[in-house]
């Protein structure tokens, strides 16, 4: 064997060698780099899972909180359930709290229509009255309030057909590009009208902090748990029978513990023995509530994490009957 061809074995085995190391190299970087990522994933999860733990004791409180005021005929904002300065903290971060009233909103699920059994389906519920009024002072469109509360009627009603100028059921919606199908039932969640009302512009967003989506149908609207915000939704509470400016005085000049009843906050709106609240718009306001928002913004480790509880009170207790995570749009 020649010097140049044991130099070329050489060199192949050289190269042999190189390229084994090269391929453990490769092997042995992307070991570390999987042992890594799973490292830095169930750190996560625990710190997560601990997040939510955290949560869940946020939750606690609330419920506690609100059982406080169970027993009470009058539920209002000077009360310590509606606090906004609740933070408790905890090793490692901290655990901010609210609750807010589900009753100090239009229930959009009193909306749904039974079908009629005397055929006269042309007269307006109250609620229907109400929502278009709200509409109204949100300077919507008279066009537009039929369109969304017809669409809405269609969405949680149970039959097939749709209603009226604006309803649509099944054939419309599966046409869609990506098909869906209606409930046929109550909302869950005010975000659901983004699938049928065809919002424009930025309709959404002046709507929903007037809107809720309670489990049942007849609610009334809590008066003393309304902000001085709400006023167009009042106003439209009681018929628009004063304007969205004279409400938002009324609000300002409510006393710090509520009013004790209805009937002297319908005393405040100084209208004539003549001419008074019809008593179908009394019906529709109260001074208590039994559905509430509960969140727990928990800040744990450089994460956060947040719950919103859905509280009904029941029997002198309150029950948790629903939770969402994460951002509630």
């Amino acid at each position: 064997m020649t010097s140049s061809t044991r130099a070329r074995q050489r060199g192949a085995a050289l190269m042999m060698v190189l390229l084994i190391v090269a391929v453990m190299v490769v092997l042995a970087v992307g070991l570390v780099d999987g042992v890594r990522y799973s490292s830095q994933r169930l750190l996560n999860q625990r710190i997560m899972d601990q997040a939510y733990w955290y949560s869940l004791g946020g939750e606690r409180i609330e419920v506690f909180a609100l059982e406080d005021i169970a027993g009470e005929s009058v539920v209002h904002l000077g009360q310590d359930w509606a606090r906004k300065d609740i933070v408790f903290p905890i090793d490692g971060g901290s655990i901010a709290g609210l609750i807010i009233d589900e009753q100090a909103c239009f229930n959009i699920n009193s909306l749904y229509k039974p079908e009629s059994t005397t055929g006269d389906s042309a007269a307006l519920t109250t609620a229907e009255q109400v929502f278009n009024g709200l509409l109204s002072n949100l300077e919507f469109p008279p066009q537009r309030a039929e369109f969304i509360m017809g669409r809405t009627q269609d969405w949680i009603d149970e039959d097939f057909s749709p209603e009226g100028i604006y309803g649509a059921e099944d054939l419309l919606y599966t046409a869609k590009d990506y098909p869906y199908l209606p409930p046929n039932s109550l909302i869950d969640s005010v975000s659901e009208l983004g699938l049928f009302a065809e919002f424009e512009e930025d309709e959404q967003s002046r709507l929903a902090p007037y809107l809720c989506a309670l489990p049942e149908v007849s609610t009334v609207l809590n008066i003393n748990t309304l902000s001085p915000a709400q006023a167009p939704l009042l106003a439209a509470a009681i018929g628009n029978v004063l304007s969205v400016a004279e409400v938002l005085a009324i609000l300002e000049r409510r006393p710090e513990n509520g009013w004790p009843d209805v009937a002297s906050f319908i005393a405040e709106l100084g209208l004539s023995a003549e001419e008074p609240l019809p008593t179908i718009y009394i019906q529709g306001l109260g001074v208590s509530s039994r559905y509430f928002k509960g969140l727990s913004d928990v800040f744990y480790e450089q994460r956060q994490l947040h719950l919103y509880s859905r509280i009904v009170l029941q029997n002198g207790k309150a029950v948790v009957y629903a939770r969402e995570y994460g951002e509630v749009f």
